[in-house]
């Protein structure tokens, strides 16, 4: 009788909680519910990933010219949950008309967002989501898959705009987002592009951090299949992946080469702690810092040891604490 009375209130809470996302489905609070990308190409799924975290709402790739049967099915039981704004990224060359039109006739409604390249169509998605601009801009290659995915990433995690740049000159779209956008800092992440994007962008009046700007990846040559092979070609992007964002993270830590550091490239708690530590003059006890940030003492010991892997402060004990220094001088933009 007990394990009944038990098992009903917790059915209850259950079964609240699976209405809830539901009902707010119907809400205003994300003005897309799905993002469709198309699957023979990952870089429009790369694009995405920002806005999917910013939304936080999935990303489906389905074929660019048709939806199969089975996929018209998924997509009628998502729409019956009450998930109906359908986000469809990139021209109808890379998803065709009679897509949209199966997905209107399912009763959703799509709004597509494209331009006329995958450059263009990351600007476009840019600035429509960034309208008044931001302080930060990812730059990445639209060819070197890996970066694109290193830079993705790096955009989810700081909430900045991504936007992919050809592989030979800076591209007229990338211009389009720095007048738009109006970036205080550009970030470049990896390779695939231009050796003078940097002096480039900063002939346009713009502050510049490039990270692992000396990433080259060989490829090795494999004979030509008459059929694709997209598992293949999925596991070499996460292999990629797994070889790139290492790399860019330890660039990040270890290998800060100037001397002058822009305070973007930071996380936020790390931010807190530098400010912190530049109102003391640049020098402070490290056990002032809890109180100074309202950080406990074991996070303080684990943003300073990670603030000493980027080479930006350095510790000396003194009795029984330390003394924290700032080896580098640090860019604040308000």
């Amino acid at each position: 009788m007990d394990k009944r009375a038990l098992a009903l209130p917790l059915i209850l809470l259950i079964a609240s909680s699976l209405t809830i996302p539901f009902a707010s489905a119907q809400d205003n609070t994300s003005p897309y519910d799905l993002i469709l990308v198309r699957d023979d190409n990952m870089i429009d799924y790369i694009v995405a990933l920002p806005y999917s975290h910013m939304f936080g709402i999935p990303i489906l790739p389905v074929n660019p010219q048709e939806l199969d049967p089975g996929t018209l099915a998924q997509l009628e039981s998502y729409a019956k949950l009450g998930w109906t704004k359908i986000l469809i990224i990139g021209n109808s060359q890379a998803i065709s008309d009679k897509v949209q039109d199966q997905l209107l006739e399912l009763g959703f409604s799509v709004e597509r967002i494209g331009g006329k390249d995958r450059t263009e169509t990351s600007v476009k998605l840019a600035e429509r989501f960034f309208p008044n601009g931001d302080q930060v801009l990812v730059v990445a290659s639209s060819s070197d898959y890996g970066s694109a995915l290193a830079a993705a990433r790096w955009a989810m995690v700081q909430h900045h705009p991504l936007v992919l740049n050809q592989n030979n000159t800076l591209s007229n779209s990338t211009r389009e987002a720095l007048q738009r956008l109006q970036p205080s800092l550009v970030v470049i992440i990896g390779a695939g592009l231009p050796d003078d994007l940097e002096s480039q962008i900063r002939a346009l009046g713009y502050q510049t951090y490039w990270i692992k700007k000396d990433l080259t990846i060989t490829v090795p040559t494999t004979p030509v299949q008459k059929e694709t092979n997209w598992t293949l070609i999925i596991l070499a992007v996460i292999l990629s992946v797994a070889i790139v964002v290492p790399v860019t993270v330890y660039y990040a830590k270890k290998k800060w080469s100037a001397n002058k550091v822009p305070i973007e490239v930071l996380t936020e708690k790390e931010r807190i702690v530098v400010k912190a530590i530049l109102e003391k003059g640049g020098t402070v006890k490290q056990e002032e810092l809890p109180e100074l940030t309202g950080y406990s003492r074991p996070t303080i010991s684990r943003i300073i040891q990670e603030l000493e892997k980027k080479q930006l402060v350095t510790r000396e004990k003194v009795g029984k604490t330390f003394i924290v220094k700032l080896a580098k001088e640090i860019i604040l933009r308000e």
